[in-house]
């Protein structure tokens, strides 16, 4: 009996052993201030990691009690910790191009490009990417000022939007393009008065000369993913929605390799392209990619569409005319894209439509709106990405049909582009309500911020320092540009976590702090929630974890 007795005791003792050992926490970040954007809890002060996930979250107190003798135990020192950020829109470049951002002047644009040249002296094009209508008189980009310092090599630089490019003579020549060349279909060139092309192509027309570059090489492109991934955990993202529907295979293949590798760093949400007419085989492709890449790290189940250009470049689809008498380019007919958009939600997949102008987001609207009553559907979370300059009686419209709107914060930002030339080509009465985020959280709507990056910086504090403040990083204009329109920095920081997982269906997973999500946060070396909005700028990431796993560390 006594030996039963013992035996029973032995059991006992290693089933108690067992339990108390799932109770402990691997890592335990205490002392900090935590930000969850949890409605039931969003202040805690300390975290417990299990694995890749939360095991809890709470007081000091609370959270210590699951430390075991192997826990680690990091001490924040009052640092803010939050949801690790999601970028809602981003694109994956795998070219090496001139930074022309912010150049301001053709001089700087032209200083920048010699510097790349010199830097990459065995390759066969010179690019560069950023350049803005403010950088050259009279907002009129024209070849002249690249054939002056390149009249032999060919030049190819993207404007920020990435919907316009400029050419030079030589480039030009290789493909083609002469007085005699129409307009392309969805596309323009401008003209000189004589008739002779400036150089500048916008939309399709980019593609005349964009097809004659070299593509990287696929080591290329997994070398360039690899450095964007480090960037971007620099800034505090652990997920990023990509926006390009045309990703290559060298691409794919880089994000599958990482994969297996177990080296990705970001997790990535990945779109298929929205066909006019899709056939069976490429819906059953799309769908077989979503089956098969279902996260946490890789995962598809969307598709997405051009609906019309950018302000910028006069090719947003508005209702009005912008101020020179014209009024867009409009890349599908409505006839057209009800009918992909019906194809595509009946079988379960997210649409994503890039719509600018106010008639290109009343069209994807309505689009949304027919396919739910056409197929009996609800929840697909449907998105207008960059959805700019809406019409006033659209705002509700969002929230109505559940359609997320994908904002992009940094598209505020009022810098010499955005007065000089966007703003002026709106006019003041669509200004006032262009990229206005608080009319769409007044309107109830989820929205997502993203970046749109290379066209702007993937840093998020700087994306949420120009939601709150609707000004540039040098304080202009004073006041903030329509400062009406600007959130707080809760509301910022609610849609660089919350709101963007949910906009990829990712709720139940990330985008609060709390007990079972994965274990994705960042910590910031200040208190952006409590310091005056001028020194968000301040702040510096100090952490960023995702997964449970350190995937960047602030040097010392």
């Amino acid at each position: 009996m006594k030996s039963l007795v013992l035996g029973f005791l032995l059991i006992l003792a290693s089933v108690t052993a067992h339990l108390i050992a799932q109770e402990r926490a691997d890592k335990l970040f205490v002392n900090g201030k935590i930000w969850t954007a949890d409605d039931a809890r969003p202040i805690a002060q300390a975290i417990a990691i299990r694995g890749t996930r939360i095991f809890a979250v709470g007081s000091n107190d609370e959270v210590r009690k699951f430390a075991g003798p192997e826990t680690a135990v990091l001490d924040l020192h009052g640092m803010l910790m939050l949801p690790g950020f999601i970028d809602a829109h981003w694109h994956f470049s795998t070219s090496r191009r001139a930074d022309l951002a912010d150049a301001g002047s053709i001089a700087e644009l032209q200083k920048r490009l010699l510097a790349f040249a010199r830097e990459n002296p065995h390759a066969a094009w010179v690019t560069g990417n950023g350049w803005g209508y403010s950088d050259f008189a009279g907002q009129a980009p024209d070849r002249k000022m690249l054939d002056e310092i390149f009249p032999e090599q060919p030049v190819f630089i993207w404007e920020r939007d990435g919907h316009m490019g400029l050419a030079n003579s030589k480039a030009l020549a290789l493909a083609g393009v002469t007085r005699q060349t129409g307009d392309p279909s969805d596309g323009r060139l401008e003209r000189r008065a004589d008739g002779e092309p400036t150089g500048e192509l916008k939309e399709s027309a980019v593609g005349l000369v964009a097809k004659l570059i070299p593509p990287p090489t696929p080591e290329e492109s997994f070398e360039a993913l690899r450095r964007l991934m480090d960037q971007a955990a620099s800034y505090g993202l652990t997920s990023i929605q990509e926006a390009s529907a045309d990703l290559g295979p060298d691409e794919i293949q880089a994000l599958e390799r990482m994969l297996a590798e177990d080296s990705l760093k970001i997790r990535f949400y990945v779109p298929v392209p929205l066909l006019p007419n899709p056939t069976k085989e490429q819906i059953g492709h799309f769908i077989d990619l979503r089956n098969t890449f279902r996260g946490p790290l890789l995962k598809f189940g969307s598709a997405k569409a051009l609906l019309d250009g950018t302000v910028d470049a006069r090719t947003a689809l508005m209702f009005q005319p912008y101020t020179d008498g014209t009024t867009g380019i409009p890349m599908w007919s409505a006839a057209d894209l009800n009918r992909a958009v019906q194809i595509y939600d009946r079988e379960g997949l997210q649409v994503r439509l890039h719509a600018i102008g106010d008639r290109a987001i009343h069209l994807a609207l309505d689009a949304f709106e027919g396919a739910a009553k056409t197929n009996g559907t609800s929840g697909r979370r449907h998105r207008v990405e960059h959805v700019e300059v809406p019409a006033l009686e659209d705002y509700p419209r969002f929230r109505q049909l559940g359609v997320i709107a994908s904002t992009q914060a940094l598209f505020a930002n009022p810098d010499a582009t955005t007065l000089g030339n966007y703003a002026v080509l709106l006019g003041p009465e669509r200004a006032s309500h262009a990229n206005a985020f608080k009319l769409f959280d007044d309107a109830g709507a989820v929205q997502a911020f993203g970046s749109d990056f290379p066209v702007f910086s993937m840093e998020v504090l700087r994306g949420v320092y120009c939601a709150v403040t609707r000004m540039t990083p040098e304080a202009t204009p004073a006041g903030g540009w329509y400062p009406k329109n600007r959130i707080s920095v809760e509301a910022a920081l609610r849609h660089f976590t919350r709101d963007a997982a949910y906009a990829s269906f990712d709720e139940n997973e990330k985008g609060t702090l709390t007990s079972g999500k994965l274990a994705d946060f960042v910590v910031l070396s200040e208190d952006i929630l409590t310091n005056p909005p001028e020194r968000i700028l301040k702040a510096r990431v100090v952490l960023t974890v995702m997964g449970g796993r350190e995937t960047y560390r602030a040097p010392l």
